[in-house]
């Protein structure tokens, strides 16, 4: 398994080039737990004790989260940690582990975020939000052929949004289920807590 520290993505052409060929040759195959022995990229991180997965695709930037550029968001729902400032630009930082019902503790000082954009447009926009990391996100190779269906090792909640988990417990996230779920979206009606 190849796996290396994350570094800053810069939204530049040449990082969209590659992501776009990366894009391409991901969506050849079909499903993720399809028993292929091809390998995909998924950027990797830990939270609430568990380790993660999202297609590299969908990952725009990583950034340490320092104090200075996040701050907490009076009444959001547990799963909303706040807002984080990324070149100006302020977006929800959303804690995955407890939006599946994993306890998870406050962001240490080895914190990042992770920027993660939707490829499609859903509601006439395109959905972007941070995703907290209580570490620093890794860059990991991994066999399709590794990968487990998610039925059998994650609760129920959380197998709406885990595409597949492998032997050593990662588990991969399915990005697409939670850019198009309502529940993430905080309003004052609803207050977005999820079902």
């Amino acid at each position: 398994m190849d796996e290396r520290p994350m570094t800053l993505i810069q939204n530049d052409a040449h990082v969209h080039r590659i992501l776009a060929q990366r894009a391409r040759k991901l969506a050849q195959s079909d499903d993720i737990t399809t028993g292929s022995s091809d390998a995909r990229e998924l950027v990797t991180f830990k939270v609430g004790g568990e380790r993660f997965g999202v297609d590299i695709e969908f990952v725009r930037e990583i950034q340490p989260l320092t104090r200075e550029l996040w701050s907490l968001v009076p009444c959001t729902p547990e799963f909303i940690v706040g807002a984080v400032n990324i070149r100006g630009r302020i977006y929800s930082m959303m804690n995955i582990a407890v939006y599946l019902g994993i306890p998870a503790t406050f962001p240490g000082e080895n914190a990042h975020t992770l920027l993660v954009r939707d490829n499609c447009r859903r509601r006439g926009e395109v959905m972007e939000f941070c995703l907290l990391s209580d570490a620093i996100p890794c860059l990991e190779s991994i066999s399709l052929g590794d990968v487990q269906a998610a039925s059998t090792s994650v609760s129920t909640r959380a197998q709406n949004y885990i595409r597949g988990v492998t032997r050593d417990l990662l588990m991969i996230l399915d990005l697409e289920k939670l850019f198009s779920d309502p529940g993430i979206i905080v309003n004052e009606d609803t207050g977005g807590d999820p079902e």
